[in-house]
Protein backbone atom coordinates (compact mmCIF):
# COMPACT_ATOMS: atom_id res chain seq x y z
CA UNK A 1 0.00 0.00 0.00
CA UNK A 2 2.79 2.04 0.81
CA UNK A 3 4.68 1.70 -2.01
CA UNK A 4 1.10 1.92 -4.39
CA UNK A 5 1.58 5.90 -2.40
CA UNK A 6 4.78 6.89 -3.61
CA UNK A 7 4.24 5.76 -7.27
CA UNK A 8 0.64 7.98 -7.64
CA UNK A 9 2.77 10.96 -5.79
CA UNK A 10 5.86 9.88 -8.28
CA UNK A 11 3.76 10.07 -11.01
CA UNK A 12 2.20 13.57 -10.03
CA UNK A 13 4.83 15.20 -9.23
CA UNK A 14 6.13 14.30 -12.61
CA UNK A 15 3.29 15.76 -14.37
CA UNK A 16 3.06 18.81 -12.67
CA UNK A 17 6.67 19.12 -13.91
CA UNK A 18 5.69 18.45 -17.15
CA UNK A 19 2.93 21.13 -17.24
CA UNK A 20 5.45 23.58 -15.41
CA UNK A 21 7.97 23.08 -18.03
CA UNK A 22 5.64 23.15 -21.57
CA UNK A 23 3.63 26.41 -19.84
CA UNK A 24 6.75 28.37 -18.84
CA UNK A 25 5.66 32.19 -18.14
CA UNK A 26 7.23 34.41 -20.00
CA UNK A 27 8.87 37.36 -17.80
CA UNK A 28 10.04 39.23 -20.12
CA UNK A 29 9.24 43.51 -19.23
CA UNK A 30 7.42 45.23 -21.78
CA UNK A 31 6.73 49.05 -21.35
CA UNK A 32 2.82 50.28 -21.58
CA UNK A 33 1.42 53.20 -19.98
CA UNK A 34 -0.93 52.48 -17.44
CA UNK A 35 -3.72 54.41 -18.46
CA UNK A 36 -3.35 53.72 -22.29
CA UNK A 37 -5.65 52.09 -25.03
CA UNK A 38 -8.82 53.26 -26.41
CA UNK A 39 -11.38 51.27 -24.77
CA UNK A 40 -14.45 53.80 -23.65
CA UNK A 41 -13.61 53.68 -20.05
CA UNK A 42 -10.19 54.33 -20.11
CA UNK A 43 -10.77 56.91 -23.13
CA UNK A 44 -13.04 59.02 -21.11
CA UNK A 45 -10.51 58.95 -18.17
CA UNK A 46 -8.11 60.78 -20.01
CA UNK A 47 -10.42 63.91 -20.79
CA UNK A 48 -8.32 67.05 -19.86
CA UNK A 49 -10.64 69.09 -17.83
CA UNK A 50 -9.57 73.25 -16.87
CA UNK A 51 -10.19 74.67 -13.48
CA UNK A 52 -9.75 79.01 -13.38
CA UNK A 53 -6.07 78.74 -14.35
CA UNK A 54 -4.56 78.79 -17.80
CA UNK A 55 -2.99 74.98 -17.43
CA UNK A 56 -4.48 71.41 -16.72
CA UNK A 57 -1.82 69.03 -15.47
CA UNK A 58 -2.28 65.46 -16.25
CA UNK A 59 -0.32 62.78 -14.77
CA UNK A 60 0.55 59.76 -17.71
CA UNK A 61 1.83 56.40 -16.15
CA UNK A 62 5.07 54.16 -17.60
CA UNK A 63 5.11 51.27 -16.14
CA UNK A 64 6.54 47.88 -17.40
CA UNK A 65 5.15 44.35 -17.08
CA UNK A 66 8.01 43.00 -14.88
CA UNK A 67 11.25 44.30 -13.07
CA UNK A 68 13.81 45.41 -15.10
CA UNK A 69 17.06 43.84 -15.02
CA UNK A 70 19.07 47.58 -16.23
CA UNK A 71 18.06 50.59 -16.43
CA UNK A 72 17.02 52.29 -19.22
CA UNK A 73 15.87 55.64 -20.47
CA UNK A 74 12.47 55.39 -22.30
CA UNK A 75 11.52 58.36 -25.49
CA UNK A 76 7.83 58.97 -25.55
CA UNK A 77 6.33 61.77 -28.25
CA UNK A 78 3.34 63.00 -29.78
CA UNK A 79 1.67 61.27 -32.16
CA UNK A 80 -0.42 63.70 -34.76
CA UNK A 81 -0.90 60.38 -37.20
CA UNK A 82 -2.73 58.70 -34.31
CA UNK A 83 -5.18 61.58 -34.55
CA UNK A 84 -6.28 60.46 -38.25
CA UNK A 85 -6.13 57.21 -37.81
CA UNK A 86 -8.63 57.64 -33.98
CA UNK A 87 -11.19 59.85 -36.37
CA UNK A 88 -10.82 57.27 -39.09
CA UNK A 89 -11.78 54.37 -36.73
CA UNK A 90 -14.30 56.33 -34.51
CA UNK A 91 -15.92 58.32 -36.64
CA UNK A 92 -15.21 61.61 -34.47
CA UNK A 93 -13.48 65.32 -35.80
CA UNK A 94 -11.05 65.75 -33.30
CA UNK A 95 -7.86 67.89 -34.40
CA UNK A 96 -4.18 67.58 -33.30
CA UNK A 97 -3.48 69.55 -30.27
CA UNK A 98 -0.60 72.61 -31.63
CA UNK A 99 2.85 71.81 -30.51
CA UNK A 100 2.48 75.24 -28.27
CA UNK A 101 -0.52 73.85 -26.36
CA UNK A 102 1.39 71.20 -23.96
CA UNK A 103 4.68 70.57 -22.70
CA UNK A 104 6.15 67.22 -21.21
CA UNK A 105 9.20 65.31 -20.71
CA UNK A 106 10.49 63.50 -23.33
CA UNK A 107 12.65 60.97 -21.98
CA UNK A 108 12.28 59.24 -18.60
CA UNK A 109 14.65 57.12 -17.07
CA UNK A 110 13.10 54.08 -15.32
CA UNK A 111 15.22 51.94 -13.10
CA UNK A 112 15.48 48.12 -11.92
CA UNK A 113 13.50 49.64 -8.85
CA UNK A 114 10.66 51.45 -10.50
CA UNK A 115 6.93 50.02 -10.09
CA UNK A 116 5.67 52.76 -12.30
CA UNK A 117 7.08 56.76 -13.39
CA UNK A 118 4.99 59.52 -14.14
CA UNK A 119 4.99 61.36 -17.02
CA UNK A 120 3.60 65.28 -16.23
CA UNK A 121 1.66 66.54 -18.90
CA UNK A 122 0.84 70.52 -18.96
CA UNK A 123 -1.98 71.41 -21.41
CA UNK A 124 -2.47 75.05 -21.70
CA UNK A 125 -6.13 76.36 -22.62
CA UNK A 126 -4.68 80.10 -24.14
CA UNK A 127 -3.37 77.85 -27.04
CA UNK A 128 -6.76 75.83 -27.94
CA UNK A 129 -8.90 77.71 -29.79
CA UNK A 130 -12.82 77.53 -28.61
CA UNK A 131 -15.20 75.29 -30.66
CA UNK A 132 -12.94 72.86 -31.75
CA UNK A 133 -12.22 69.74 -30.14
CA UNK A 134 -8.08 68.16 -29.79
CA UNK A 135 -6.48 65.29 -29.04
CA UNK A 136 -2.83 64.76 -27.99
CA UNK A 137 -2.25 61.07 -28.85
CA UNK A 138 1.42 60.03 -26.55
CA UNK A 139 3.20 56.87 -28.17
CA UNK A 140 6.35 55.56 -26.34
CA UNK A 141 8.98 55.43 -29.02
CA UNK A 142 12.17 53.48 -27.80
CA UNK A 143 12.44 51.92 -24.90
CA UNK A 144 16.12 51.28 -24.94
CA UNK A 145 15.69 47.61 -26.21
CA UNK A 146 13.12 46.27 -23.95
CA UNK A 147 9.68 45.15 -25.50
CA UNK A 148 7.25 47.71 -25.61
CA UNK A 149 3.21 46.28 -25.59
CA UNK A 150 1.24 47.25 -28.75
CA UNK A 151 -2.11 48.56 -27.69
CA UNK A 152 -1.80 50.81 -23.82
CA UNK A 153 1.58 52.45 -25.73
CA UNK A 154 0.23 55.18 -26.95
CA UNK A 155 -2.39 57.47 -24.33
CA UNK A 156 -4.96 59.50 -25.70
CA UNK A 157 -5.55 62.90 -23.93
CA UNK A 158 -7.86 65.13 -25.65
CA UNK A 159 -10.55 67.90 -25.01
CA UNK A 160 -13.78 68.71 -25.71
CA UNK A 161 -14.89 72.41 -26.57
CA UNK A 162 -18.17 72.92 -24.06
CA UNK A 163 -17.95 75.93 -21.38
CA UNK A 164 -20.03 73.45 -19.16
CA UNK A 165 -16.90 71.51 -17.80
CA UNK A 166 -14.23 71.81 -15.57
CA UNK A 167 -12.96 70.55 -12.05
CA UNK A 168 -15.24 72.56 -9.98
CA UNK A 169 -15.69 72.94 -6.11
CA UNK A 170 -19.20 71.75 -4.83
CA UNK A 171 -20.81 73.45 -1.40
CA UNK A 172 -23.99 71.18 -0.67
CA UNK A 173 -26.65 72.04 2.15
CA UNK A 174 -29.02 68.81 2.35
CA UNK A 175 -32.02 69.31 4.71
CA UNK A 176 -33.09 66.22 5.20
CA UNK A 177 -37.42 65.93 6.21
CA UNK A 178 -39.20 63.84 7.83
CA UNK A 179 -42.08 63.86 5.43
CA UNK A 180 -43.28 66.40 3.64
CA UNK A 181 -40.76 69.89 3.45
CA UNK A 182 -43.87 71.76 4.22
CA UNK A 183 -44.17 70.03 7.76
CA UNK A 184 -40.82 71.71 8.73
CA UNK A 185 -40.05 68.44 10.48
CA UNK A 186 -36.03 68.42 9.58
CA UNK A 187 -34.62 65.34 10.83
CA UNK A 188 -30.73 66.80 9.42
CA UNK A 189 -29.12 69.58 7.65
CA UNK A 190 -25.74 68.05 6.60
CA UNK A 191 -23.17 70.97 4.71
CA UNK A 192 -20.27 69.71 2.71
CA UNK A 193 -17.90 69.97 0.35
CA UNK A 194 -16.86 67.99 -2.70
CA UNK A 195 -14.56 68.57 -5.69
CA UNK A 196 -16.55 67.32 -8.79
CA UNK A 197 -15.80 67.04 -12.64
CA UNK A 198 -18.12 68.99 -15.19
CA UNK A 199 -17.90 66.11 -17.90
CA UNK A 200 -19.21 67.56 -21.35
CA UNK A 201 -21.13 65.19 -23.87
CA UNK A 202 -20.90 67.47 -26.91
CA UNK A 203 -20.55 70.67 -27.07
CA UNK A 204 -23.67 72.04 -25.16
CA UNK A 205 -24.38 69.17 -22.70
CA UNK A 206 -22.29 68.21 -20.01
CA UNK A 207 -22.98 65.58 -16.40
CA UNK A 208 -22.12 66.34 -13.09
CA UNK A 209 -22.99 64.33 -10.22
CA UNK A 210 -26.08 65.15 -8.31
CA UNK A 211 -24.83 66.19 -4.37
CA UNK A 212 -22.67 63.45 -3.06
CA UNK A 213 -24.72 60.44 -5.30
CA UNK A 214 -22.40 60.20 -8.26
CA UNK A 215 -20.98 56.95 -7.01
CA UNK A 216 -24.67 55.87 -7.25
CA UNK A 217 -25.46 56.89 -10.85
CA UNK A 218 -26.86 59.80 -9.82
CA UNK A 219 -26.23 62.46 -12.67
CA UNK A 220 -27.69 65.92 -13.26
CA UNK A 221 -27.91 66.83 -17.45
CA UNK A 222 -26.98 70.40 -17.86
CA UNK A 223 -27.23 72.16 -21.00
CA UNK A 224 -27.74 75.01 -23.36
CA UNK A 225 -31.22 75.29 -24.94
CA UNK A 226 -32.45 77.23 -27.63
CA UNK A 227 -36.43 77.37 -27.51
CA UNK A 228 -36.52 80.30 -30.11
CA UNK A 229 -34.97 79.88 -33.63
CA UNK A 230 -31.87 82.46 -33.04
CA UNK A 231 -32.55 83.01 -30.01
CA UNK A 232 -30.48 83.09 -26.84
CA UNK A 233 -29.51 79.67 -25.16
CA UNK A 234 -30.71 79.21 -21.91
CA UNK A 235 -29.50 77.12 -18.86
CA UNK A 236 -31.17 74.36 -18.38
CA UNK A 237 -30.91 71.58 -15.78
CA UNK A 238 -31.92 67.85 -15.81
CA UNK A 239 -31.87 64.74 -14.52
CA UNK A 240 -30.64 61.20 -15.61
CA UNK A 241 -32.57 57.67 -15.34
CA UNK A 242 -31.14 56.44 -12.52
CA UNK A 243 -32.18 59.27 -10.37
CA UNK A 244 -35.62 59.07 -11.84
CA UNK A 245 -36.34 55.37 -11.25
CA UNK A 246 -34.64 56.07 -7.46
CA UNK A 247 -37.22 58.13 -6.07
CA UNK A 248 -40.76 58.64 -5.62
CA UNK A 249 -42.54 58.39 -9.26
CA UNK A 250 -42.97 62.44 -10.09
CA UNK A 251 -41.42 63.84 -6.89
CA UNK A 252 -38.35 65.43 -8.52
CA UNK A 253 -38.67 69.19 -9.02
CA UNK A 254 -35.58 71.73 -10.20
CA UNK A 255 -36.76 74.74 -7.84
CA UNK A 256 -33.88 77.14 -8.95
CA UNK A 257 -30.71 76.99 -11.41
CA UNK A 258 -28.53 79.62 -12.47
CA UNK A 259 -24.76 79.64 -14.17
CA UNK A 260 -22.81 82.93 -14.66
CA UNK A 261 -20.68 83.34 -17.91
CA UNK A 262 -18.59 85.86 -16.36
CA UNK A 263 -17.05 83.42 -13.86
CA UNK A 264 -18.85 79.75 -14.43
CA UNK A 265 -20.37 80.06 -11.34
CA UNK A 266 -23.60 77.41 -11.04
CA UNK A 267 -25.81 77.36 -8.19
CA UNK A 268 -29.03 74.24 -8.68
CA UNK A 269 -31.50 73.88 -6.01
CA UNK A 270 -33.75 70.73 -6.21
CA UNK A 271 -36.15 68.26 -3.94
CA UNK A 272 -37.49 64.76 -4.13
CA UNK A 273 -38.96 62.31 -1.88
CA UNK A 274 -37.33 58.94 -1.32
CA UNK A 275 -39.14 55.65 -1.69
CA UNK A 276 -40.32 55.97 2.12
CA UNK A 277 -42.10 59.34 1.32
CA UNK A 278 -39.17 62.00 2.79
CA UNK A 279 -38.74 64.86 1.15
CA UNK A 280 -35.33 66.24 0.75
CA UNK A 281 -33.70 69.64 -0.31
CA UNK A 282 -30.27 70.32 -2.25
CA UNK A 283 -28.32 73.44 -2.86
CA UNK A 284 -25.56 73.09 -4.64
CA UNK A 285 -23.27 75.97 -5.37
CA UNK A 286 -20.76 75.09 -7.52
CA UNK A 287 -17.05 77.64 -8.31
CA UNK A 288 -14.71 76.45 -10.59
CA UNK A 289 -11.19 75.53 -9.32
Amino acid sequence: MRFLRLTVICCLVLIYSSCKKDSAVNLTPSFYFVNGDTTASTFNNNLVLFGSSDSAVVNVYLSSTYLLSKNVDVTVAADADAVTAYNASHGTNFQPMPSSAYSFPATVSATINSIYDTIPVIIFKHALNAGTNYMLPINITNAGGVDITLGPSIIYLHTISNKLSGIYTSTIIKTMYNGDASDNNISSIDTLTVTKGLIPDGSNKSELDYADLGSNGWKYILSFFTDVPGGPPIFTVGINDVITSSVQSGSFKILSSSYDPITNDIYIKSSYKNTSGNERIIEESLTLQ
